[in-house]
């Protein structure tokens, strides 16, 4: 009541608003300046009309307007649609500035050229495709925000990926006549380069695409409307590697022919070729494999305007995505259906000039659907075993089957409510909203649902010959129903202002309340046991100061944004009795009858692991501050100086309790693992928590050229530091990592957090991005067929240098001489010289003489261990390795990606022409290497097996515009 009051009190005080001025300027996609776009303001009340056209750096001015809401419209011959802005005009917004910049033209999401290698699976559930992009493929994109709108949820958003997002659409103007776009793009293997470790020849892929556009009045003044519609198709033979077994670990070695069967058919889901690159790894086997990817995407979307003062907005798409899946290995990878659907209707109404509301309804159905390939699910079918288990092979080779999570079923439906109102009220502007959203979270998260066995390092044996005698040294499986059904209500209110206290200097401040309730399961099958958390209250100020109205400007902007929980975080709970119930059985289970070996018999009652929240689990947020000082240069240029921080706390993570300790009496090894654990009700019991802390601080230079003279360019360089206590913000604690995770939790022995603060998974202390756009001189002053032929090309592309993201170490089993034999693997080793800590490991020749893997030997003693120079894995039951969090670094990113173009226009047509374009992705083919294999007890340790991204690849695109 306080703030409301405050706002009150200012309204009150201040002036009737004076005129101003809107000005800005239209860019492409690639950065370049558009000349001759049409821009158009309408006064959102009394209808009034102001049109510019673009120069040829891409600037307007439209001066001498009153007081009110406008809408600011930009339409360009060279670009599909339009782009729009609604913008408040008052004495304290003399001056706006809006600038627009149209975004490629509609794709398939199938048909763009990606840089990440197929090897790197992302599996498009919650948030993994962003911790894939962050962590493994190339580190953070940091971003500089001048200020915290209200209205908006920041939490991520300056690592380049915000975590809560939403965007309503905003009315637009009727249509005055049928316009339309048709588009084409192909790629193909021939004009593409290998990759690095690639062997032989690149054999033949293709990915083509096409997509289509046509808009115009359907009721004349009164409605009109879009349709779109694209495709896109990826075939062809993937390359990859991947570590396969030697000639000499083909045969099995159990004397029992049961279990040599069994075993002889899991080795088919390997190919019959061989290794083939032994320089690089003992096991190293690149190969190929077809891969097929069809999307569709539709899209509808009316516009209505049945008075002067009110228009509205009806969208409706659906977007389909199949793949099916490369598989060097049997069930490497899901098969992947997909399918989006979003209806969306808003509404605008100007109440007066000085105020304006919106409405809206958001509907957003996802589907997902992964499962395991028929390759994979029939490898046991000759000997009449109906599910085949994941098979995980201590690293010396890759995985039989997808992993534990699929199949994988989920259909989330998500509603949405909401409204806002502005109002211009002399030096101020106000905004206030609210939003309401119900989400609900039909899913079938099988982890385990089909057993995962481990073969690692154990009983003085590798985890290789551990698979040819089928010993393996544990079995997980989750039995009974998993399927669930979850219900939970999101809600948001804001409130903003946004007034000039002086000519010079002008301030923002509001806040920004979220609430998310408590998740329920519709049938009452799961307690999810997480109280609602209530108090998420997030304050936002910024201030701009140009002194002197010169050609310097400062600004300041501190607010606090909250995260959100996924479904992955609290799903977790389904897994726990009566209704479901997860088994551990430890070394050495039965690999025909796993459960044999179970230590209390499944069933009712029968022991399980657990999951809970905790008691006091809140929703994670951060402090987010930012300061800037811009300063115009000559030759239409801008640089800008600017400290990005912020200060994340209560971020998830998952603490594993009631581990196996060391009983006087009883031998620390895996086979009594279950015997030596506190609760012997349990195996282990697994804790979400809202308890680490997350600090990132940077520094950001920024160059930026206008057009001029054909150039335009924006260079972005940022020093920066993200540490943190245990996980980033990306995490959902749904078997994250985390720094403590080969200690003890401190319920049972060893501190939590004794290893403190450590670089974060994408931690990125350098990042210095490049993007350029430059009209080629070339026929300039030509006319007739020269001037059609060679004038207006234009090169444009963008270049990405980073440091590479860090990691660390482990051992490669819980075994005795490997592990601390508590239950749970990913022990890390000790380190026995530090003065290799620190190195970033980006060479496949250099990294394993770092590291010292050639003195890397198994022990004689029992237990035996790997001794190296610089590492051992002798580590006492109940303790942990000495080396630290994230020690190493992998490769950098040093991307070039090009591209050239040409428009032709039509003669006597302005609205039509012929768009080519032909773009380079990995231009100069460098290769991003992978982290090295990074367990100890493996053949691959030390080893880089793999890359990142791919070699280059060319694709050419057309569109016509009509």
């Amino acid at each position: 009541m306080k703030l409301i009051f405050v706002f009150t009190f200012f309204f009150l005080l201040s002036e009737t608003a004076n005129g101003g001025e809107i000005q800005g300027r239209v860019l492409n996609a690639q950065g370049a300046a558009i000349s001759e776009a049409k821009v158009t303001v309408t006064n959102q009340r009394a209808g009034a009309i102001w049109q510019a056209v673009t120069e040829e750096d891409g600037s307007y001015s439209i001066p001498d307007l009153e007081s009110g809401f406008y809408m600011v419209r930009v339409t360009a011959a060279s670009e599909q649609g339009m782009l729009q802005r609604e913008v408040s005009i008052g004495q304290a917004f003399g001056l706006v500035r809006v600038d627009f910049q149209f975004r490629q033209g509609p794709a398939p999401a199938a048909s763009v050229a990606e840089e990440r290698n197929p090897n790197i699976f992302v599996n498009r559930i919650d948030r993994n495709s962003l911790r894939t992009r962050l962590m493994i493929i190339r580190g953070a994109d940091p971003l500089y925000f001048p200020e915290f709108l209200s209205e908006q949820n920041y939490f991520g958003a300056p690592f380049g990926a915000p975590l809560v997002k939403f965007e309503g659409i905003p009315s637009r103007p009727l249509a005055a006549q049928w316009r339309g776009s048709v588009f084409g793009q192909h790629q193909n293997s021939a004009l593409n380069a290998r990759s690095f470790f690639n062997v032989g020849p690149l054999r033949a892929s293709r990915s083509s695409s096409y997509g289509l556009a046509v808009g115009g009045p359907v009721l004349f003044q009164k409605a009109s409307m879009l349709l779109q519609f694209g495709q896109g198709f990826t075939s062809g033979l993937v390359n990859a590697n991947i570590q396969a077994p030697l000639k000499s670990e083909r045969t099995p070695l159990s004397p029992d022919p049961r279990v040599k069967a069994l075993i002889s058919n899991l080795l088919t889901a390997y190919p019959t070729e061989f290794p083939n690159l032994p320089n690089v790894s003992l096991r190293q086997l690149n190969s190929n494999a077809p891969h097929d990817v069809n999307s569709t995407n539709r899209l509808a979307r009316v516009d209505l305007k049945p008075t002067e003062d009110t228009s509205f907005a009806l969208r409706y798409s659906i977007d389909d995505y199949s793949e099916d899946p490369f598989q060097i290995v049997a069930g490497q990878n899901p098969q992947t259906d997909l399918r989006s659907q979003t209806a969306h209707a808003s509404g605008t109404h100007a109440f007066s000039p000085e105020t304006i509301g919106r409405f809206g309804f958001h509907f957003e159905r996802g589907k997902t659907l992964l499962l395991p390939t028929h390759r994979f699910s029939e490898l046991l079918a000759s000997l009449d075993i109906p599910t085949v288990p994941d098979i995980s092979i201590g690293g010396d080779l890759n995985g039989i089957g997808p992993g534990g999570k699929f199949p994988r079923r989920r259909i989330q439906n998500r509603f949405r409510l909401f409204a806002d109102f502005s109002r211009t009220l002399g030096r101020h502007t106000l905004k206030a909203g609210w939003g309401t959203t119900r989400v609900q979270v039909n899913d079938l998260q099988s982890d385990n649902n089909r057993g995962t066995l481990n073969f690692s390092s154990d009983f003085g044996r590798s985890p290789v010959e551990n698979f040819l005698l089928g010993t393996p040294s544990s079995f997980i499986i989750a039995l009974g129903n998993l399927y669930r059904g979850f219900r939970n209500w999101e809600h948001l209110f804001f409130l903003q202002d946004q007034f000039r206290l002086f000519p010079t200097f002008s301030l923002s401040f509001g806040f920004r309340y979220e609430l998310m309730t408590a998740p329920s399961e519709v049938n009452g099958l799961t307690d999810i046991g997480f109280p609602t958390d209530k108090n998420n209250i997030a304050p936002r100020f910024g201030f701009a100061w140009n002194p002197g109205r010169g050609k310097t400007t400062v600004r300041g902007a501190y607010g606090i944004s909250y995260g959100m929980m996924l479904p992955a975080t609290y799903q977790t709970t389904r897994f726990n009795p009566p209704s479901t119930q997860v088994v551990q059985v430890k070394a050495p289970p039965d690999i025909l009858n796993p459960l044999r070996g179970a230590t209390q018999e499944p069933g009712e009652g029968g022991r399980s692991a657990l999951y809970r929240l905790s008691p006091d689990l809140v929703m994670p947020y951060s402090h987010q501050y930012t300061l800037g000082i811009e300063q115009t240069l000559p030759w239409a240029s801008q640089v800008r100086v600017a400290y990005i921080g912020m200060r994340s706390f209560k971020l998830f993570s998952q603490g594993v309790f009631n581990r196996a300790q060391p009983v006087p009496g009883i031998p620390a090894t895996t086979v009594t693992i279950n015997e030596r654990r506190p609760d012997p009700r349990y195996f282990d019991i697994n804790m979400i928590e809202s308890n680490n802390i997350a600090y990132y601080d940077a520094v950001q230079l920024s160059l930026e050229k206008r057009m001029t003279l054909g150039l335009a360019f924006r260079a972005v360089y940022t020093f920066g530091k993200n540490i943190n206590t245990g996980s980033d913000f990306t995490t959902t604690a749904d078997g994250d990592p985390i720094p403590f995770e080969t200690g003890t939790p401190a319920s049972e022995f060893g501190d939590r957090f004794s290893d403190g603060k450590g670089v974060s998974l994408f931690d990125t202390p350098h990042a210095l991005s490049i993007r350029y756009s430059y009209s080629l001189p070339f026929g300039a002053k030509s006319i007739g067929w020269k001037s059609a032929l060679f004038r207006g090309w234009q090169i444009s592309g963008t270049t990405i240098f980073q440091s590479g993201t860090p990691f660390h170490p482990h051992t490669g089993s819980d075994a005795p001489g490997f592990g601390n034999v508590d239950g749970n693997a990913n022990d890390r080793p000790n380190i026995l010289n530090p003065a290799i800590l620190g190195k970033s490991l980006d060479d496949p020749d250099k990294a394993p003489w770092i590291l010292g893997v050639a003195s890397c030997k198994r022990t004689p003693t029992v237990p035996s261990f790997i001794q190296c120079d610089n590492f051992d894995t002798n580590i006492d039951p109940g303790d942990r390795g000495n080396i630290g969090w994230n020690t190493f670094r992998k490769d950098g990113t040093n991307n070039w990606n090009f591209a050239v173009g040409k428009i032709f226009r039509f003669p006597g047509r302005r609205e039509g022409s012929l768009q080519f374009r032909a773009e380079f992705f990995n231009f100069l083919n460098h290769a991003q290497f992978q982290k090295p294999g990074i367990v100890v007890a493996a053949a691959t340790f030390g080893k880089i097996t793999n890359t990142v991204n791919k070699g280059r690849q060319a694709q050419f695109s057309l569109r016509f515009n009509f």
